[in-house]
């Protein structure tokens, strides 16, 4: 570890990264090598490339961990200026492959069986090499093509050496430095280092693309690959082989046999029933890990990146969308900052009012001209620019969208992300409504009031007590007219809340297209309209009835 630590320590220098550790000159100046040219000391000329550029090619030189830290980093537009996440968008995770030998020696070891009982054939050339693992075709006893997924020999052991040196580096930069006012360096570590360490286990890959399937499996648009669980241990994978097209290779086709725009419908409805209906979600969805199969159907590959929403981040970000979908700066702030646990830290009314201007200037315009990457970020970075912390699934999902976007214009020019996201709202209400939150909430109110009923006549009983032994008396000048009143109110409030549920539910039924319909239109929501109205109009007639009388009487 320790040689380790000065190979990293070295490489920075090389590249001239003290800036990046500390402030303070004296330290940059001793970072920068120096060489003799022309009779003075010089930097060398890599050190006069720009900063972005020094670190992408720094991290490259670190090896495996540092480029997926660098991968990741590239998708924290909140914190990460603009000109670094460009250029650490060019980092390649695509490195030479180990020979075929130690493969099938990682695979034999991992899974205790020799590599001739295990695969009728096995192809030494891999289908593609990345930092982590490589990928090799085989055949199955049953002659089920497969592929293979093994990982790289020691490169658990890396890893974790360089997750170590990292934090202490992170800590380092927090102490000395201002570059991560609101997300801490060492909380992106902590970030970096749940996931990398998710992906080094094969088995949680396993075990989110067995969940996906349980998802999906009545959908006839959405193909994923079996996984083998037979053939799964921490170093090695082994699924179904998928036979597709490249989303990028159906975009730049001209062939017939593919349909851009319902290829785009259906990736559309995968994504954001991922991400706001499931809470669980495919968090690298770009292009290479995009496949379309035979029917238009459609099937995600690799998903050693996945995040699960908690329920209350899941529950704030459909109200966000909802509250985007709708133009609505006070649905969109507050539930910002219940996702940053920042309700009542923050001044809402001012923040209110920034969220109102930027919904102006971005989505209050006709749908062409919107650009939903851009206006998510810069969201993001208002919430930030107020010391809010967002939860970092949020970033991923802003991510996700806006690959979603990116594609979506690709497979279909006339694809407008809003106009898709208000007709998807209904169902967003719905997933709210029926998830299992807001049926722990009513229950949590359910259990409170048994407990009020429940001890009720234990306090009358006390009442009653107080009463008899004449220890308690009240003295109320009219109180038959006040207790008159405050029936009145209180028979009010409930019959407008009573009615206030029924027409919200009753248009839920509506949005959420349920049979039986007269019309098109839910027979049940018909009737709760109905009777709400009748409702509404008798409310209405007693208020007037009541009002006239107060007026006859003060005249």
């Amino acid at each position: 570890m320790v040689s380790r630590y000065g190979e990293i320590i070295g490489v920075l220098s090389k590249y001239g990264l003290a800036e990046f550790v500390s402030h303070r000159p004296v330290l940059r100046r001793l970072s920068i090598p120096l060489t003799r040219s022309g009779g003075r000391w010089r930097p060398p000329r890599l050190v006069r490339e720009s900063f972005a550029q020094r670190l992408r090619r720094a991290l490259e030189e670190l090896g495996p961990t540092f480029v997926k830290f660098g991968q990741i980093l590239a998708d924290r537009g909140d914190v990460i200026p603009e000109e670094v996440i460009t250029e650490l968008r060019r980092l390649q995770s695509e490195v030479p492959p180990f020979p075929a030998d130690e493969a099938r020696r990682q695979i034999e070891k991992s899974l205790a069986t020799p590599i001739d009982r295990l695969f009728l054939h096995f192809a030494d050339e891999p289908e593609g090499s990345a930092s982590l693992a490589q990928v090799h075709r085989a055949i199955m006893p049953t002659g089920q093509a497969v592929a293979v997924k093994v990982k790289r020999p020691g490169i658990d052991a890396q890893i974790l050496a360089d997750l170590e040196i990292m934090k202490q580096l992170a800590s380092f930069l927090d102490t000395y430095t201002s570059y991560f006012p609101v997300v801490t360096a060492t909380e992106i570590v902590q970030e970096f280092e749940v996931q990398i360490v998710k992906e080094l286990d094969f088995v949680e890959e396993f075990l989110s693309i067995t969940k996906f399937a349980a998802d999906y499996e009545n959908d006839e648009t959405v193909a994923v690959a079996r996984v083998y669980g037979e053939y799964v241990s921490r170093d090695v994978l082994v699924q179904e082989f998928i036979h597709g097209k490249k989303v990028s290779e159906v975009i730049a086709s001209e062939d017939p046999r593919w349909d851009r725009k319902e290829i785009n419908r259906r990736t559309a409805d995968f994504v954001m029933s991922q991400l706001f209906i499931n809470g669980y979600f495919h968090a690298d969805p770009h292009p290479g890990n995009f496949l379309v199969l035979q029917d238009n159907v459609i099937c995600f590959i690799d998903f050693g990146m996945v995040y699960s929403l908690r329920p209350y981040e899941q529950e704030n970000l459909n109200l966000m969308m909802i509250g985007l979908s709708r133009l609505d700066p006070s649905l969109v702030s507050r539930s910002l900052l219940r996702m940053g646990y920042a309700e009542g830290n923050v001044d809402q009314i001012k923040f209110e009012s920034v969220v109102h201007d930027y919904i102006e200037s971005h989505l209050a315009r006709p749908l062409e001209y919107i650009d939903i990457p851009a206006a998510l970020m810069e969201l993001l970075q208002v919430v930030i620019n107020y010391g809010v912390k967002l939860p970092p699934r949020l970033i991923y999902v802003a991510k996700v969208l806006s690959n979603l976007q990116t594609i979506g214009a690709a497979l279909d020019p006339e694809f407008q992300f809003l106009k898709y996201l208000r007709d998807f709202a209904p169902k967003m209400w719905a997933a709210q409504i029926a998830s299992n939150r807001t049926g722990n909430k009513v229950i949590n109110s359910a259990l409170n009031w048994q407990e009020v009923i429940l001890t009720a006549p234990t306090l009358l009983q006390d009442f009653h007590r107080l009463i008899r032994d004449r220890r308690f008396e009240i003295d109320v000048p009219e109180a038959d007219h006040l207790a008159e009143t405050v029936d009145r109110i209180g028979f009010r409030m409930t019959f407008g809340l009573v009615l206030s549920a029924l027409l919200v539910s009753s248009s839920l039924v509506v949005l959420a297209d349920i049979q039986p319909q007269v019309g098109g239109i839910p027979l049940f929501g018909i009737i709760g309209f109905g009777v709400g109205g009748l409702m509404g109009l008798a409310f209405l007639f007693a208020g007037m009835v009541s009002f006239f009388r107060w007026h006859k009487h003060h005249r």
